[in-house]
Formats: structure tokens, sequence, C-alpha cells
């Protein structure tokens, strides 16, 4: 079932998603003609949330929700009321996969990776004078990332092989994952 979609740069509320009670919650407060909060609410709920979210893909734990927060809130410093929470925790609970459970973990880990190797200095010494940091840790790892950045990869194709609606087609042909504009 989707529940969102995308179109216009904006965030488009299936009539699905309305059925579901915690984002009936915030369609249903917001009772001005055009929604608009009820908008923001759910592209918030959204970009903060869906794993395929560009700002889930490029942000940390610690810089998502204030960049999210400031493009649609207008207010980094936002902090989501208790029905948002409650969307925003039913529609991770609703995306989850057993492979994207993987996914999300594997995307931390990279974080962290690529945290650490952005604070290693080789030029860092122990009281003794020796290296903290080993160049050859340091090349071994960096060889490493492309095998990383591969097994990623997969992991993402599998999780969207999980996540496309499949369809039949003419034929009984069945639907390419690039044949449906809207995923």
């Amino acid at each position: 079932m989707k529940l969102f979609d995308l179109k216009g740069g904006s965030v488009i509320v299936t009539p699905e998603a309305l059925l579901i009670p915690e984002f009936k919650v915030l369609w249903k407060r917001d009772e001005d003609k055009d929604k608009e909060q009820a908008i923001r609410d759910m592209s918030y709920l959204y970009f903060i949330s869906d794993y395929k979210s560009p700002y889930v893909i490029s942000s940390d734990e610690f810089t998502l929700a204030p960049m999210v927060a400031k493009d649609f809130m207008k207010d980094e410093n936002y902090e989501p009321d208790e029905a948002l929470k409650t969307a925003i925790e039913k529609y991770k609970e609703l995306q989850l996969t057993p492979s994207m459970k993987l996914l999300i973990a594997a995307i931390k880990t990279i974080n962290n990776l690529t945290a650490y190797l952005e604070s290693v200095d080789l030029q860092e010494r122990d009281r003794v004078g020796k290296p903290i940091y080993k160049p050859t840790d340091i090349t071994n790892s960096l060889a490493r990332i492309g095998g990383i950045i591969e097994s990623l990869n997969k992991v993402k194709e599998q999780v969207e092989r999980e996540t496309i609606k499949s369809g039949t087609l003419r034929g009984q042909r069945r639907k390419g994952n690039r044949e449906d504009p809207n995923i």
C-alpha cells in the first residue's frame, strides 16, 4: 500500500493513508480547507521517516530532525507534538521489512565509519611518539569501501524488490521495477 506520493515537489496523501488512525488524526485536526498544516505535518513525517527520503539517505541521526524541521516547519528547533510523534512511529512500523532493518543498520554503520575516517589524524601520536592510527589500517579500510558500497547496494535492491508493487501487464508479463514512474 502506498501512503504518500510525491508530485510537483509536494507530498500528496493517498486516501489509503487517511484510513490509518494515526494519520487521520493529523488530517482531521487541521480544519483549514487547504490542509496546509496537515500537509506540512505529513511532509515532515514522510521526509524524516521514509527510508527513500533524501534527508534520511544523506543525513545522520543528529542532523536529520533539524534539517527536516527547518525545511518543512520553518524552524530547525521544531519539536513534533505527540500526535505527530505517534504517526511517525506508525509510519516507521508500516514500512519495515527484515531486509529494510538490515539496510537501516548498514546505513548507520556506514555513517559511523564515515565519521571515524573523517576524525582520523595520521599525525596524532601516543605518549611515546608512536602513531595512534596506523596508515596500513586506514588504507586497508579504504580498500574495502568498494565492497561495502556494493554490499549496501545489494541490500537496497532487495529492499526495492520487497517494496515494489508487482503488477501484471498484457501477455501475463510482470512489471519491471523501472516501468512504474511512481516508484
